[in-house]
Parts: structure tokens; sequence; C-alpha cells
């Protein structure tokens, strides 16, 4: 279900704030706090350094990727370098079907005094910030908990029904434990990949008829010979 916030947004609109985006950006992947990442590009190579450097087991890192780049050329070596430091990557899709991509690009860091969010249409790579994009930055509990809430149903989605996408060996902690909250995505019980789901059809009450009466026997009569 939608939801709202209240809260000061740093917007920024590329590429003539390209620059002060990618700055504040990489600045605050330091922060020492536990970070969620949903997105579909990922492959800025001193973000990639900064987030291995920064995972640390009280500020773990969870990543979410979209399957579709992370197979790519450019991007698959970028995810092979995360697991193999020890980094959570979780690869998947839309939980409405395989076929359906992961277009967010946002972030959300449990910062004290308040959680800090990213969100915007600028993909998390070397040529995003020249394009035509933006970018907002905002502190907000309510958009950190609905964030952090979609993202454990995508990677419980991803590693029930896309564990063939995985690029890690075994399920980060948590992942295979069914969500319960309601955030307003599917269910855990989410149908096969590039299925759906048909809900069960109600059984027609068997009506009782009366049973019909035998019908007697009609007796004809035989024709009468005319004299």
């Amino acid at each position: 279900m939608s939801f709202e916030i209240t809260a000061t947004v740093e917007c920024f609109l590329l590429p003539d704030d390209g620059a002060a985006a990618q700055a504040l950006f990489l600045q605050h992947l330091k922060d020492p706090y536990e970070m969620w990442i949903i997105a579909y590009s990922f492959t800025l190579e001193p973000m990639i350094d900064e987030i291995i450097a920064n995972n640390t087991a009280d500020g773990p890192i969870h990543i979410y990727l979209d399957y579709s780049q992370s197979t790519g050329k450019a991007e698959a070596p970028q995810v092979q370098k995360l697991v193999d430091g020890g980094v959570e990557v979780t690869i998947g899709t839309s939980t409405a079907g395989s076929k359906y991509i992961c277009h967010t690009k946002g972030i959300v860091c449990d910062d004290k005094p308040d959680p800090w969010c990213w969100e915007g249409s600028v993909n998390f790579s070397q040529g995003g910030w020249l394009q035509v994009n933006t970018a907002l930055f905002f502190h907000s509990q309510p958009y950190r908990d609905a964030f952090v809430s979609q993202f454990n149903h995508l990677r419980y989605f991803a590693w029930t029904q896309e564990r063939d996408k995985q690029v890690m060996k075994t399920p980060p902690q948590g992942a295979l434990a069914p969500p319960s909250d309601g955030s307003g995505v599917p269910p855990a019980s989410a149908p096969p990949s590039g299925t759906t789901k048909k809900p069960p059809q109600k059984k027609r009450p068997i009506s009782k008829k009366s049973p019909i009466p035998k019908k007697s026997p009609v007796k004809r009569k035989a024709p009468t010979k005319q004299k």
C-alpha cells in the first residue's frame, strides 16, 4: 500500500548536479551502520570498494540486484568481487514474475539519530551521474521501514523461487524466513518464477433434487376390426 512521509529532501537534477550527488552518495557509503541497497545497475568501482571496506558484523550491508544487469560483462565481475569480499548479495527480478525487472535505485541506512534514505532514477554506475537523472536524499524512519520490508520480501522470493540465479553459495541469514509484516508486496507463498498463482475456486454446493416419479406405462387399446 502507498504511504506518506514528512521530510526535508535534498534534491539533485543531473547532469548539472551529478558531481555533487555522486560525492554525497560515496560519502554516506562510509557510514558505519547497517545498510540495505536495491539497484538495477551496479558498476561504479569506487562504490564497490567502499562497500567491501565498510561491510562489518556491526554494520552489515545487504544488496539486492537486478538479474538482467548482474549477468552482464560489466557487472558480473563486480558482483563476484562483492561476494568474494564477504558482502551479502541477492540476485533477483520482481515478485510479480521473473519476466519483470528490478528497476529501483535506492538505499536506506540506520544512521543516528535518524536513518537516511536515497532514491532516484540515477543508476549506480560511472555514466549515470552524467545522464539526465534525479536523486533525492532525506531522513525518514517510515520510508526506511517500508524499504527494508520490501527488501526482505524480494530477498525471500529470490532465494526460494530463483535459487538458480544466485552467486552466493548459501543463503544469507534470515533469507529463507517468510516475512511476517504486511507491506503490500506479495506474501511469502509466492508462486514459482514466471507464473501467476490462481485463487482457489469455491466449490458450488450440490443441490439435492427430489426424485423424479416414474411414469406408469400407457396401455394402448388394440384396434377394432371393422365389419
